[in-house]
C-alpha cells in the first residue's frame, strides 16, 4: 500500500468533479481525500497500485459532463496530515499560485427543471435552484479556488436542509456550491412595485407574466446580468421596445421554455437541438416554421434576414416566467444604446426603468457579467461557427497546443468586439466578449472588467500586447502597467495567429495558408487591410497577396453607409457612378465624386467594404443600421438563390488581372455592374459573387502550394461562404476555422499572444520568407 498524491487540472472545479471522485473512491473502498487548490483538485489516495489504476480507469469513465482535464501527474506522497478511515471531500487549499481552470455558467439541467415543477418538492418553482451540474460559476467568482464562501453565495448561509444535501454523497447537491431554497433564499424585488415581500415567488412570476401579456417591457436579473423580455408574438410590444432601445433593424433574439416548443416554431436538425440544450444554452440562428403565432411579428424580430436567433432559458428564473407565459419571448440584452449590459441593482433601476416597464432583480451579485453567446450551423456541412463567445463559453481557453510563457502576459485586443487575454506559464484566459469600445460606458467595462480579473487570477503582466491601430482605445489601457514592456501587434496576423494556435499548429514545419478577410485593421504600410492572404511555417509568417486598394474615404461614416463603399468601388473600378446617383442627395453626391477625383485618401483592401458595396449595388442595403447588415442580408439573397436553382447552376466571374502578389477587385466590379445592367436578378449576381471568392482562394492555393489553408475575420462570419469553402476545397485541401473563438475581432487579443509566441518565443527555421508560388 502506497500514499498517492494525484494532481489534476482543467475544467475540474464547479463541476461536479470532487463529488464524483469521493463517489467513486468510497465505491471501491479506498482511503483518502479531494480538494479543490488555486491551480486545479488535488486526490490523495492510500491504495495499492493496481486500486489506483482502476480508481482513474472508473474515474475516466464517468466525469461529469462539464468536467474537462488538461493535465494530470501522480507522485509518491506521503500524507502530512495521517489517515481518516474513509474517502473525505475536505476543505480547498488557497496556494499563491491561482492558476485554475474557472468553468463558465451552466443552464439549468434537466433534473433541476423538473425539481422546479414538481409542486412536493421542496423547490418547487424557487426561482435559484441549481446543483453540481448547473447554476452561476464565472459570473459569480471572487476569488480562486472555486468555493461557496469565493462567491456571491458566501452572502447566504445554507439552512439545515441544504447543508444535509450538501453533505449526502447521495443527493445530486453533495458539495454543490451554490445550493439554496426557500428556507435560505435569494431573495426578488419588483420595482417600481416594491412593496411585494412574499416569499413565494410565484406572485413574482405572475406579476411579470401579467406585464408581458399586457404588451409591457420586462427587465429581469438573470445569470450574468440584466435581459429585456417581451412578448415575441405582440407586434406592439415589439415596435415599443425597438423604439425605446434606438435598435430599429438590429435581430432581436427569441427564447422558448423547451426543445418541444422549440420544434414547434422552428426547422431544427438534431445538431441544433443539441447544442441549443447544452449546458452553454447558446443563442442559435434557426429557420423558422411558416404559420405559427410569429407569423406576423417575423419581419419586426429580425427584418429582412430568414433566420431568427433562438435560445432556452439558462435561468431558472426565466425559465419559470416563459413555462407559465407559454409563448415565445422576445430576450435582448439589458443596456442602453451602446452601453454594456447593466448587472448592478442600483443602476439597472436607474438606467433600465423607462426603457423597461418594471425590473425584476434579486440580491446575488454578480462580478463578471456576460451577454448572452450567440452561434449558427452552416446548412450544408453543419459547421459551428461562433459568432459571439459569452456567457457559458468564457473565459477559460483549452491550450491544446501546450504553449508555455515565462513571464505573464496580457493581451488587449481590439476596439470592435473587445475582449482581453491573460497567458502565465500554461495558462490562457480569453475573456468573455465585452462589447464595442466606441463608447465611454464600454471602455469603462472593459478596464473594471480587466482589473477584477487580474485580482481574481493574481497575476501582474510583464509584457503587454496592443494593435497597431494607434486610435484604438484598448491600446490605452496599457499606460496601468508602466512596469511592463509594450509591444504592437499588426491586425491580420493576430487573426491568423489566433487560428493557428487553436489547431495548435504554431509549430508546424509545413505551410499553410491563411486567408484573413474582415472589415479592416491598419497594415504595416499605413494602408487599412482587410482581404489578405499569408503563409505560415515554422515561425515565419509572411503576406504573400492582397487585393489591390481602393480609397477609403469619409472614415467610420464608410462602414456605417454602403452606399459609399459602393461608389469608391465603383470609380475604382473605373466605372460611372451615375447610375448610384439617386442613393445621395445633389450635394452629397457632387461633393463625394469631387472627393474620389481628388485622390489622396487612405487606402483599403477592406472585403467587409466590398461586401457593403455588393449590397449598394444590388439595391439590398444603402445604410447599415448595426454591424455587418449589409453582408447579412446578401448571403441571404444567395442562400435563397442556391436554395431554389441549385448549386450546381451558378458560375462565377472571370478571375482577371491576378498579379504575382496581388489581384483586383476592379473587373469583379465590372462585370457585377455588367449583369446588373442586363437585368440578372439580384440573388444570382450575390450568389456568383460568393463563388469567384472561393475560386479566387483555390487560385491562391494552387499558386501557392499549401495543403491546409486556414480562415480567420468577420466576413467568415458568413455561412454560405464557409459551406462552400467545404464544397469546393474539402476534398483536396485540409481547411482550419476557429473552433473554440469566434471568427470576428474577438479572437484578436489571443491572437496577439500567438503572434507574440512566434516572434519572441519560438525558434523559427532558418530560411528565406517565402514566395508565392514557391511549394518547399
Amino acid at each position: 500500500m502506497q500514499d498517492w498524491l494525484i494532481h489534476i487540472e482543467g475544467q475540474v472545479q464547479g463541476v461536479g468533479f470532487r463529488p464524483t471522485v469521493a463517489k467513486i473512491a468510497n465505491e471501491l473502498k479506498l482511503v483518502g481525500k479531494v480538494y479543490n487548490t488555486s491551480n486545479g483538485v488535488d486526490i490523495a489516495v492510500h491504495c495499492s497500485l493496481e486500486e489506483r489504476d482502476r480508481f482513474l480507469n472508473r474515474l475516466s469513465l464517468n466525469l461529469p459532463e462539464q468536467a474537462l482535464i488538461s493535465d494530470f501527474y501522480i507522485k509518491e506522497s506521503p500524507f502530512e496530515d495521517g489517515l481518516s478511515s474513509d474517502f473525505q471531500i475536505v476543505p480547498s487549499q488557497d496556494r499563491s499560485k491561482k492558476s485554475a481552470f474557472i468553468s463558465p455558467d451552466f443552464g439549468v439541467c434537466t433534473p433541476c427543471q423538473n425539481d422546479l415543477l414538481e409542486e412536493t418538492n421542496n423547490r418547487f418553482l424557487y426561482p435559484f435552484i441549481s446543483c453540481t451540474d448547473c447554476g452561476p460559476r464565472y459570473s459569480i467568482l471572487q476569488g480562486i479556488p472555486y468555493d461557496r464562501g469565493s462567491s456571491s453565495m458566501g452572502d447566504f448561509e445554507m439552512c439545515s436542509n441544504c447543508c444535509e444535501e450538501y453533505l449526502d454523497p447521495k443527493d445530486r447537491r453533495f458539495h454543490s456550491q451554490t445550493s439554496s431554497c426557500p428556507e435560505c433564499r435569494i431573495t426578488l424585488t419588483f420595482s417600481p412595485d416594491q412593496n411585494i415581500t412574499s416569499a413565494h415567488s410565484i406572485e413574482f412570476i405572475e406579476k411579470a407574466v401579467a406585464l408581458l401579456e399586457a404588451g409591457k417591457i420586462l427587465a429581469v436579473k438573470a445569470t450574468a446580468g440584466f435581459l429585456l423580455l417581451a412578448d415575441a408574438t405582440n407586434s406592439e410590444a415589439l415596435f415599443l421596445l425597438r423604439e425605446r432601445k434606438k435598435r430599429p433593424k438590429k435581430p432581436l433574439a427569441m427564447m422558448v421554455p423547451d426543445s418541444k416548443a422549440l420544434a414547434d416554431f422552428f426547422d431544427v436538425s438534431p445538431q441544433e437541438i443539441d447544442e441549443i440544450s447544452s449546458y452553454t444554452r447558446p443563442i442559435l440562428l434557426c429557420k423558422p416554421k411558416e404559420d405559427t403565432s410569429l407569423q406576423s411579428s417575423k419581419e419586426l424580430i429580425a427584418p429582412g434576414l430568414s433566420l431568427l436567433g433562438v435560445c432556452l432559458p439558462a435561468d431558472p428564473l426565466i425559465f419559470l416566467i416563459t413555462r407559465v407565459l407559454g409563448k415565445p419571448l422576445i430576450t435582448t440584452s439589458g443596456n442602453l444604446h451602446k452601453a454594456p449590459i447593466q448587472f448592478d441593482n442600483v443602476e439597472a433601476i436607474e438606467n433600465l426603468l423607462g426603457l423597461a416597464d418594471a425590473v425584476l432583480y434579486h440580491t446575488r451579485e454578480i462580478h463578471f457579467p456576460q451577454d448572452d453567446s450567440v452561434m449558427r450551423i452552416t446548412p450544408i456541412f453543419r459547421h459551428r461557427i461562433i459568432l459571439r463567445r459569452s456567457r457559458g463559453l468564457a473565459p477559460s481557453f483549452w491550450n491544446s497546443a501546450k504553449l508555455r510563457t515565462e513571464t505573464p502576459v496580457l493581451a488587449l485586443g481590439a476596439d470592435l468586439k473587445s475582449t482581453f487575454a491573460l497567458w502565465d506559464e500554461y495558462n490562457v484566459h480569453v475573456s468573455q466578449y465585452i462589447g464595442n469600445l466606441e463608447s465611454y460606458d464600454t471602455q469603462e467595462r472593459f478596464g473594471r472588467t480587466l482589473d477584477k480579473f487580474m485580482e481574481l487570477i493574481g497575476i501582474m503582466p510583464q509584457h503587454v500586447l496592443i494593435d497597431k491601430h494607434p486610435q484604438y482605445h484598448s491600446r490605452q489601457l496599457a499606460g496601468r502597467f508602466s512596469t511592463a514592456l509594450v509591444t504592437e501587434v499588426p491586425h491580420h496576423e493576430a487573426h491568423f495567429a489566433s487560428l493557428l494556435w487553436e489547431h495548435a499548429a504554431l509549430h508546424s514545419d509545413e505551410p499553410i495558408l491563411g486567408v484573413v478577410w474582415d472589415g479592416l485593421g491598419l497594415g504595416s504600410d499605413g494602408a487599412l487591410w482587410g482581404s489578405e492572404f499569408f503563409v505560415y511555417r515554422s515561425g515565419e509568417l509572411d503576406r504573400i497577396l492582397s487585393f489591390d486598394y481602393f480609397d477609403y474615404v469619409l472614415g467610420d461614416k464608410m462602414s456605417k453607409e454602403p452606399r459609399i463603399a459602393a461608389m469608391a468601388l465603383s470609380y475604382h473600378a473605373g466605372e460611372s457612378t451615375e447610375f448610384l446617383k439617386e442613393k445621395f442627395t445633389d450635394n452629397e453626391y457632387t461633393l463625394y465624386s469631387k472627393m474620389l477625383e481628388k485622390g489622396n485618401h487612405v487606402q483599403t483592401s477592406s472585403m467587409g467594404r466590398v461586401f457593403d458595396a455588393m449590397a449598394s449595388i444590388l439595391d439590398i442595403s444603402d445604410f447599415n443600421s448595426y454591424e455587418g447588415e449589409g453582408a447579412m442580408l446578401l448571403e441571404k439573397i444567395a442562400q435563397l438563390f442556391f436554395d431554389t436553382h441549385g448549386y450546381e447552376s451558378v458560375n462565377c466571374y472571370e478571375l482577371k488581372e491576378m498579379k504575382p502578389n496581388s489581384l483586383s477587385f476592379a473587373p469583379i466590379i465590372r462585370q457585377v455592374l455588367e449583369d446588373k445592367r442586363n437585368g440578372v436578378e439580384a440573388g444570382l449576381i450575390s450568389a456568383k459573387f460568393h463563388i469567384t471568392l472561393v475560386k479566387i482562394v483555390i487560385a491562391v492555393l494552387q499558386r501557392s502550394g499549401c495543403s491546409k489553408v486556414g480562415f480567420s475575420g468577420g466576413v467568415f462570419q458568413n455561412a454560405l461562404l464557409v459551406d462552400l469553402l467545404h464544397e469546393q476545397l474539402g476534398k483536396d485541401y485540409q481547411l482550419l476555422f476557429h473552433k473554440q473563438l469566434s471568427p470576428n475581432d474577438e479572437n484578436i487579443s489571443l491572437g496577439q499572444m500567438a503572434w507574440f509566441h512566434i516572434k519572441y518565443q519560438f525558434q523559427p527555421l532558418k530560411s528565406k520568407s517565402y514566395v508565392l508560388g514557391d511549394s518547399r
